[in-house]
């Protein structure tokens, strides 16, 4: 028997109506420091990919302790459960409908065990595929699917660069989704920084100001893809509000615009009563 036989493959099934989440949150949730940067977010409807470190110490891989790549993150927790989320990622944020993440792509991350037989195994493989020059175009692919495994995992407990300093970090608890855009040569920009500009917070910001020119890079939405947006103080929710209604580069009709202004939520006045 031809192993060709061994499983049967159907076609994928797509539902085209995605169901609700009954335990998780239906929106997927990306927080700031600043509102700027939530205006910026609005005005290009889309959001920018910027590189980030993450470490990968845990697959024990010799001579790979760190990587950093572009993605957008965001989490997936019930509004009611936010505060100490929001209160270390920022008090600006934006809920995206996640039906609207799962078709474009954007990922729930794969928690890994150290200690698990899954990590084991793919650090054997992907040790022996990164010593290894390979030559062969069917093994080559193989390569690119273990890099992009690589991309979506993350450990259970482990390190986060934030502020200049390491936290440690228990990252199940962020139920993180992500997004990574596909980079190719014609972009002229590397996914992942070469190991030797890792460390280098300046390098990792050169990096991401080069992918605000390639908008087909962004992750975009339609102002119905919102379902929240988040701001610390009444007097910044002022402020978002002038920016929605006064500013032309909101480019949508009045009737948009009051849709936008009722989704608008002020940290300091909800967190009282989470």
């Amino acid at each position: 028997m031809e192993n060709k036989n061994i499983i049967q493959v159907k076609e994928a099934k797509i539902e085209e109506k995605i169901p609700e989440s009954k335990q998780s949150a239906n929106v997927l949730f990306k927080f700031m420091t600043d509102i700027k940067f939530l205006r910026e977010i609005l005005i290009n409807k889309a959001i920018i990919p910027r590189y980030y470190e993450e470490s990968i110490e845990y697959l024990e891989v010799e001579g790979l302790e760190k990587i950093v790549f572009p993605m957008v993150c965001f989490c997936d927790i019930n509004v009611s459960r936010l505060s100490e989320h929001v209160e270390y990622y920022g008090k600006f944020g934006i809920g995206l409908n996640k039906e609207w993440g799962i078709k474009k792509g954007v990922q729930c991350i794969n928690y890994i065990n150290a200690k698990s037989a899954i990590r084991k195994d793919f650090t054997y493989i992907f040790t022996k595929a990164y010593n290894e020059n390979i030559q062969d175009n069917n093994l080559e692919e193989y390569n690119n699917y273990l890099l992009s495994n690589l991309l979506f995992m993350k450990p259970i407990v482990g390190e986060m660069l934030r502020n200049d300093k390491y936290d440690i970090k228990n990252f199940t608890d962020e139920k993180e989704w992500r997004y990574v855009p596909s980079i190719d040569d014609t972009d002229k920009i590397q996914l992942i920084i070469p190991p030797i500009y890792v460390g280098n917070p300046n390098v990792y910001n050169t990096y991401s100001e080069g992918l605000k020119s390639l908008k087909h890079l962004w992750l975009t939405f339609e102002y119905d893809d919102i379902e929240y947006l988040m701001v610390s103080t009444k007097s910044d929710r002022k402020q978002l509000i002038d920016l929605i209604i006064n500013d032309t580069i909101i480019n949508c009709d009045i009737e948009e615009k009051y849709e936008l202004i009722s989704k608008i939520i002020v940290y300091n006045v909800i967190n009282k009563d989470w």
